[in-house]
């Protein structure tokens, strides 16, 4: 590969990552993973003499070759960053799309984890109010259920976006897009004493909502630790994360009779097919409860079944 082509591909990976992050408003994470994916695929073309802008269907299949098992996730997540990489070059008018016949493995859905109500009620419990920090935890649990919204949604929600009347929340989300989502009542109270009686004794150094002693925002990955803390304390055993809590907004709702469409508009999915697993975990569930409460359930577990019928 010639230094000219070396510079050239530098140049138009410069360009594309513009071009996610300001055009089609990617975050900063996937823009990262994206050009980690190109630059490693890169490095194998450069061993038979191709580049990112010549480099054709067997390319990408002799690379995945070369590496050898990977799950399904993993190769679609490569795919994706070169079927992006393509399309851009392509609309460069540099080359046509080289991706456009090859078909993205098929990723088995996985059911997202949920709690029960009793597990939220105990979780929401766990901060001490006897403790400054233990407010600003109450509120932020409280938040993060009674919200549904994304970890980096909560890191960077910020305090005047928040309607104290109303319980309104203007929320960011991917792509810039903003959407609506509301606080219940005993959430906006236990924010609202967080704001009058914590945080504004702690000199917050930005418009964030939720903060550390030190007035600094807290961060992703403080929100999950703190997750995980009080997780145990609850005596929760299974695993727990921040999803697991916005996973667990959307179904109780969806239990509770809230349309799908309407839970897709507050945890903002582009595609209500991404919304639909909820039914999917609100049937599990319920096919769990059947299970363990309904006669035939059990008799399914072992129990002896009596072979006579009425009428025989």
């Amino acid at each position: 590969m010639s230094r000219p082509s070396l510079t050239l591909v530098e140049s138009l990976l410069d360009r594309f990552e513009e071009e996610l992050l300001l055009a089609q408003g990617k975050s900063s994470n996937t823009c990262q993973a994206y050009l980690s994916d190109l630059r490693s695929f890169a490095r194998f073309l450069a061993s038979s003499g191709t580049t990112l802008l010549t480099f054709e269907p067997e390319d990408l299949a002799r690379y995945f070759s070369e590496k050898g098992e990977l799950s399904a996730r993993t190769r679609s997540r490569i795919l994706s960053s070169l079927r992006n990489w393509s399309r851009f070059l392509e609309a460069e008018g540099l080359r046509k799309d080289p991706t456009e016949e090859i078909s993205s493995p098929r990723i088995p859905r996985t059911l997202p984890g949920v709690l029960s109500p009793e597990e939220v009620a105990r979780l929401l419990l766990a901060p001490d109010e006897k403790k400054p920090e233990g407010v600003r935890d109450r509120a932020l649990l409280a938040f993060f259920y009674a919200s549904g919204l994304r970890v980096s949604e909560v890191a960077t929600f910020q305090a005047s976006r928040l309607d104290f009347d109303t319980g309104a929340l203007r929320i960011t989300g991917k792509g810039a897009k903003e959407r609506i989502s509301f606080l219940d009542r005993t959430a906006l109270e236990r924010v609202r004493h967080y704001v009058e009686s914590v945080r504004a004794l702690w000199n917050p150094s930005g418009p964030e909502l939720f903060v550390a002693r030190d007035g600094s925002p807290l961060t992703r990955q403080a929100l999950w630790t703190l997750i995980r803390k009080y997780g145990k304390k609850a005596g929760i055993t299974s695993p727990l994360s921040p999803h697991i809590l916005r996973h667990s907004f959307a179904t109780h709702l969806l239990e509770k009779g809230l349309d799908i469409r309407s839970i897709q508009l507050l945890l903002g999915h582009e595609d209500i097919r991404t919304t639909e697993i909820y039914t999917h975990v609100s049937i599990a569930q319920l096919k769990k409860t059947l299970e363990e409460h309904h006669p035939r359930g059990k008799l399914s577990k072992g129990a002896p079944e009596n072979s006579s019928r009425p009428g025989k």
